[in-house]
């Protein structure tokens, strides 16, 4: 092997373990010094059409209370209803599997039927927010100086969701109905965003309406 061929070697193996060694440290790096791909709304609707879904239209309160009520940076929303797109409601009481097979009836739902409803509580709580955040809130661009309507891309973070599951006696599976809900924030807004938030689920015998499932969520938000 000549000098010269020997030198080209050497320096394209050091320059492999340049990268490789920053590779490492970048994998290795603890998630808070991770910097996450902002949000923008465009990447908000091609994740939700990835999933062949659509923000329903936003609802309106069903008795004497506001859907959403603001304390500086947090938005505090009220509990919401597992509407679907043509305006049913998800009726029913999730129950254990061998309450479902003795008494085959449609007021029994499964733990499966049960997280499908709470993502529909999310998509509406998603709904609410996009409402708001364009009605409410104007941003000034930093770049342009232009004043523009909010959207989802101004959620810093989903802080805490509280998730009530209408229950048999014998369902203890309230926390796997709501991953429905913590998932699918997570899948549309980004893990960072709309993932790994604070969350309680309790059981009850009774929800507004019938509904199997009403959940409630706590927002941080960025009028920057």
């Amino acid at each position: 092997m000549t000098s010269l061929s020997f030198l080209g070697a050497l320096t394209l193996l050091l320059l492999r373990s340049t990268i490789a060694f920053h590779n490492s440290m970048a994998t290795n790096q603890p998630n808070s010094s991770r910097r996450a791909v902002p949000n923008t709304m465009e990447i908000i609707d091609t994740r939700l059409a990835a999933l062949d879904l659509a923000l329903p239209p936003p609802g309106a309160p069903k008795a004497n209370y506001q859907l959403i009520h603001r304390d500086g940076d947090l938005l505090y929303l009220s509990g919401h209803l597992p509407m679907k797109q043509d305006g049913t409601l998800v009726i029913g009481t999730c129950a254990p599997s061998h309450v479902i097979d003795e008494n085959q009836s449609a007021r029994w739902l499964s733990t499966e039927q049960g997280y499908e409803a709470a993502r529909h509580c999310a998509l509406n709580l998603l709904s609410t927010l996009q409402s708001y955040l364009s009605t409410n809130i104007t941003i000034t661009k930093s770049d342009s100086g232009v004043r523009q309507a909010a959207d989802l891309s101004h959620i810093v973070k989903i802080v805490k969701l509280f998730g009530i599951v209408r229950s048999h006696d014998e369902f203890s599976e309230q926390h796997l109905v709501m991953n429905g809900a913590s998932d699918l924030l997570g899948q549309v807004l980004g893990s960072d965003v709309g993932g790994c938030h604070a969350r309680s689920a309790i059981g009850t015998t009774s929800l507004p309406l019938g509904v199997c499932v009403e959940v409630e969520m706590i927002v941080k938000i960025s009028d920057k």
